[in-house]
């Protein structure tokens, strides 16, 4: 095989291993992000009392839309939230499956990036940056530990 062939199917496999990673670690990071209920923010309190938590505020609200449209906006996404939730329930289905043959190949990929960063940095920064992947990979192993107990 060419040299130039060699290295264009070297970088297109590479290319599609980050790619299946990048998928993984998305379905992974957005089974443990949830939104507030609509009824919890709608209801949540507002005002200058001091134990009071801020309203959280949605994105399409910063335009502010007339009632009408939040009417609309607030029944889409009661639909979406619904569509949402059984799509995620088939992918953790699925996710769980997948998980055993991917598991060792994807966390090479993450030793591996996160030792090509480390070797970009300075030794300082090397070593802050560590602190912080301990920090996060310690806070990932206790949310997995928990959703495992459920």
């Amino acid at each position: 095989m060419e040299h130039g062939s060699r290295t264009r199917l070297v970088t297109a496999v590479m290319l599609a291993v980050v790619f299946v990673s990048g998928l993984l670690l998305g379905l992974a990071a957005d089974s443990n992000l949830s939104a507030e209920p609509p009824a919890v923010v709608a209801t949540a309190p507002e005002g200058d009392e001091p134990e009071a938590e801020p309203r959280r505020r949605y994105i399409y609200e910063q335009v502010e839309p007339t009632p009408e449209q939040s009417a609309l906006i607030d029944s889409m996404m009661n639909d979406y939230r619904e569509s949402r939730g059984s799509l995620e329930e088939e992918l953790r289905k699925g996710y769980r499956e997948l998980r055993s043959t991917y598991d060792p190949q994807y966390q090479r990929l993450v030793r591996d990036i996160r030792g090509a960063i480390k070797d970009v940095l300075s030794e300082e920064q090397a070593a802050e940056y560590q602190v912080l992947l301990d920090d996060f990979d310690r806070r990932r192993a206790d949310r997995n530990e928990n959703d495992d107990r459920d």
